[in-house]
């Protein structure tokens, strides 16, 4: 694995990062490379420890450990809008797994999904020369709405169903979102059924409030108009 040798070195204290670059070029790359799959979710993880242990990345922290705003201190980044910054790391990743995808890689940072916002707000393709204050008066005022629409969310757990895939001999593929609500799921039972036949899908992870997880399961139908997806149990995180 190509990382591990680059972090012994920096161990040992080979590796060296210049002034003029905090951040190195495979850094960088690593939240591209992670968005197409070609390195894997502990390697990607290694690179942010590596930038948390040479005091690249800054994490402010409440209580549990809760995560706020990365920020990236370098000079060839944004330094004075952090949330800004990070919304602008991660757009490449956006565009490479969609929105559902990214949501669900990055939903431990709390405003990931006013980035999402910003990303489709027509702000986002201004090049003036006050762009970076521009997008942080957007991002204020949709992180603004985000919040005044949670409020009004309910504790109950909603089951969306995005597409039903005829895969052959009255069989479908069955797509759907999980959404939590106000509160964080810790386990969910869905009830995927049509007229022919019922089948139990158990979320695999956790889905933290206002935020959604996308699942797959296969069954029978006769009419796929038919099939409907609605939760059996659920457990929150107290």
């Amino acid at each position: 694995m190509l990382l591990i040798p680059v972090l012994m070195f920096v161990g040992v204290g080979f590796y060296s990062v210049s002034a003029e670059s905090l951040v190195p070029s495979w850094i960088k790359n690593t939240a591209l490379w992670y968005g197409e799959g070609s390195i894997s979710e502990q390697e990607f993880l290694d690179s942010m420890q590596f930038l948390i242990n040479n005091n690249i990345i800054f994490l402010d922290k409440v209580e549990k450990g809760k995560v706020l705003d990365p920020v990236i201190t370098s000079d060839d980044v944004i330094v004075t809008k952090p949330r800004i910054n990070q919304c602008s790391v991660l757009y490449q990743a956006y565009k490479n797994v969609g929105k559902i995808q990214f949501v669900a890689k990055y939903d431990h940072i709390t405003f990931i999904n006013t980035c999402v916002k910003l990303y489709q707000d027509p702000i986002w393709n201004y090049q003036g020369e006050d762009r970076v204050d521009k997008l942080n008066e957007r991002f204020m005022e949709l992180n603004q709405t985000l919040k005044e629409e949670r409020a009004k969310l309910s504790y109950a757990t909603s089951i969306k169903i995005i597409s039903k895939t005829d895969i052959g001999q009255g069989k479908y593929d069955v797509k759907f979102n999980a959404c939590a609500g106000d509160k964080r799921i810790d386990k969910a039972k869905i009830l995927v059924k049509s007229e022919i036949e019922a089948v139990q899908v158990g979320t695999s992870k956790d889905i933290p409030e206002n935020s959604c997880r996308t699942y797959v399961t296969q069954l029978h139908a006769k009419n796929p108009a038919n099939i409907q997806a609605s939760v059996l149990e659920e457990v929150f995180v107290e």
